[in-house]
């Protein structure tokens, strides 16, 4: 059970010593952020996090010895309550596609992403929680690269609620800053779900559509977000 007063316990496995640094320094600079450990090798990171058991895992896509996707089945397989957030380099929809379809994700970035590095401990720690996350700049491109039609036939009303709730904003926010009824934008945020559902695209951009309360980043770093 996840309270406001407790730490959340994260793993990093990444081979890029460059930035598994850079994660460890951002991570144990947070007082609400307890860091358990950081591997390179995903056999490694396995079996830290078998011992570890923290609320999320910080993962590279691709790593020496297998792939991210490999260690987040066999890290869900044994305990399927662990957050898994993958951290890519890549930003080809093909393989944007291939994580977002996989199951075991529960969010995905890309590395150096404006958005995700200044709201880093924000988005960590809204995904441990309980929010979904997708990287808003790939959002952007997965509609505008047409693959997944039903992100593609969102109107620019309902990609705009879609990117905000995205970013856990809630609801009644959403309709003040809009100037709507709340009423308005749960219709919308039905027909939406009902677009995406459609694509059969797996459930990282589901259950940001279906996250109706979402956990405000803001309240997770304050400051790091301007929703309020």
């Amino acid at each position: 059970m996840i309270n406001e007063e407790m730490q959340f316990k994260v793993s990093i496995i990444e081979d890029s010593p460059i930035h598994r640094e850079w994660l460890k320094i951002e991570l144990s600079d947070h007082q609400k952020i307890k860091l358990l450990s950081a591997d390179r090798f995903g056999r490694d990171g396995i079996e830290s996090i078998k011992f570890h058991r923290p609320h999320i895992v910080l993962l590279d896509f691709q790593l020496e010895d297998m792939t991210g996707l490999e260690v987040a089945k066999r890290i869900k397989l044994f305990d399927p309550k662990i957050k898994i957030f993958i951290l890519t380099a890549h930003t080809a929809i093909s393989i944007i596609e291939r994580i977002i379809r996989n199951k075991n994700i529960d969010a995905i970035a890309i590395k150096g992403s404006y958005d995700f590095e200044t709201n880093f401990i924000s988005i960590i720690i809204y995904v441990a929680k309980s929010g979904p996350y997708l990287d808003s700049s790939l959002l952007i491109q997965l509609r505008e690269y047409g693959s997944l039609q039903g992100i593609a036939q969102l109107t620019g009303r309902e990609f705009e609620i879609f990117i905000q709730s995205s970013a856990g904003k809630q609801d009644e926010r959403i309709a003040k800053d809009l100037c709507v009824e709340l009423s308005h934008i749960r219709n919308l945020k039905t027909r939406i779900s009902k677009k995406i559902k459609d694509d059969n695209i797996g459930s990282i951009i589901s259950n940001l559509i279906n996250n109706t309360n979402p956990i405000p980043l803001f309240n997770c770093y304050q400051g790091s977000l301007q929703y309020e």
